[in-house]
């Protein structure tokens, strides 16, 4: 079931794989892999690691992967980022440095020291702007010309979470104290703030900007239009601490896990789940391919979950060694990679058939394709042929 070859370990999936669901690389780091992120077409993963190192990786399949290249910092590497095409690459490290990388050099383009340890980095779609979360209460905003912030903003406790836009116009964080703070890239004067009962775990940005959604220690899922601030769209509350939203580039849905082991998913028009799912340990991470039509899952029990939006029924899972730290997957779905902490990143190539917004019907089921035997074939040969001799002798009576 198992199997170890250098860099390599080969687990089996936890529901018969189909023909289109392939492995295609997995690679052993020297600690647990705290975070993955992805580029939009697949090409390029990212992996930050408890060896203190950044690892870059392209999507060709390999018995022994080798990095094309990877940075050691001072400390685990906990968060991790990468531009739409993969050009730029941001890490944040416990050594309270952020590191911008252009994905040709394994040197960094620069670096900037924070306070404390970093949170959360992430990186406009271009890789044009940058945000990061501290523990020392601070937000950094960046160009990527300069390691020379564009501004910081201090909030009254640790910043847990950041996201930003597309556009890299907006620029959306949550902290302990209870705060989700929305800021326009010029300024960092808050757009706005909203404050919730408890602290804010996760949040996330809908591609434009328009659309917001936070999760609370205290259980509490929030999705907001930053048009029509001050008040949620709506709130849903678990009861349980949300560890980890994502919301849909084109911001129409959303997904949300809880220690509590569910899973959320939501339409944005509706305050109540589309599905829930139950895995067998505290939610840790999430993700959703652009539309909305894939989710993927990562949980504690040491299973990755994937999802199509119809319905809550797993269609694909796979298990590690190790509780599933990170999940990341491609614009469209087809490529997703998985931090564990059993030390490996993992890719796999899903090509299921990705069906368009605009192409979806009630119907959403893959039959794959039928072989007909040769046995049945010359059955059909046979039947064919008798029908044609009774139709000929109707003919002929006429």
């Amino acid at each position: 079931m198992i199997s170890k070859n250098q860099n390599t370990v080969n687990l089996s999936s936890d529901f018969p794989l189909p023909s289109s669901t392939a492995l295609i690389w997995n690679f052993t780091t020297g600690g647990n892999v705290n975070s993955v992120a992805i580029s939009s077409d697949g090409n390029y993963i990212v992996a930050g690691s408890d060896d203190n190192n950044t690892y870059l990786f392209n999507n060709t399949g390999s018995i022994t992967k080798i990095p094309i290249w990877k940075y050691s910092t001072e400390n685990n590497v906990n968060t991790v980022s990468i531009s739409s095409d993969g050009n730029y690459i941001i890490t944040g490290s416990y050594d309270n440095h952020i590191y911008l990388f252009n994905r040709s050099k394994s040197a960094p383009l620069w670096n900037y020291t924070m306070g404390d340890v970093i949170t959360q980095v992430a990186l406009s779609s271009d890789g044009e702007y940058i945000v990061a979360g501290c523990n020392d209460k601070q937000i950094s905003f960046h160009k990527n010309d300069s390691s020379t912030p564009i501004w910081n903003f201090t909030s009254s406790d640790e910043i847990n979470t950041v996201a930003i836009s597309s556009d890299g116009n907006y620029i959306v964080s949550g902290s302990a104290n209870h705060k989700l703070y929305l800021f326009y890239r010029m300024s960092n004067e808050t757009s706005w703030i909203f404050t919730a009962s408890d602290n804010i775990n996760s949040v996330a940005i809908s591609s434009d900007g328009n659309f917001v959604v936070a999760g609370t220690k205290d259980g509490y899922i929030f999705l907001f239009d930053r048009r029509n601030y001050p008040f949620p769209e709506w709130s849903y509350f678990t009861g349980e601490t949300i560890e980890m939203v994502s919301i849909s580039s084109n911001g129409e849905y959303i997904i949300a896990g809880d220690t509590n082991n569910m899973t959320y998913f939501f339409e944005k028009s509706h305050s109540s789940p589309l599905w829930t799912y139950k895995v067998g340990g505290p939610v840790l991470s999430v993700a959703i391919s652009s539309t909305g039509k894939h989710i993927l899952v990562g949980s504690e029990d040491n299973k990755t979950y994937l999802f199509d939006k119809s319905n809550n029924n797993p269609i694909w899972s796979y298990t590690t060694l190790g509780r599933v730290n990170s999940v990341a997957i491609s614009s469209n779905g087809d490529y997703i990679t998985i931090g564990s902490n059993d030390n490996q990143t993992y890719l796999f190539h899903w090509s299921a058939t990705i069906i368009t917004e605009e192409e979806e019907d009630d119907l959403d089921i893959d039959f794959g394709e039928q072989i007909i035997s040769s046995g049945n074939f010359y059955l059909l040969f046979i039947i064919i042929g008798i029908l044609s001799l009774i139709i000929l002798k109707k003919k002929k009576y006429l």
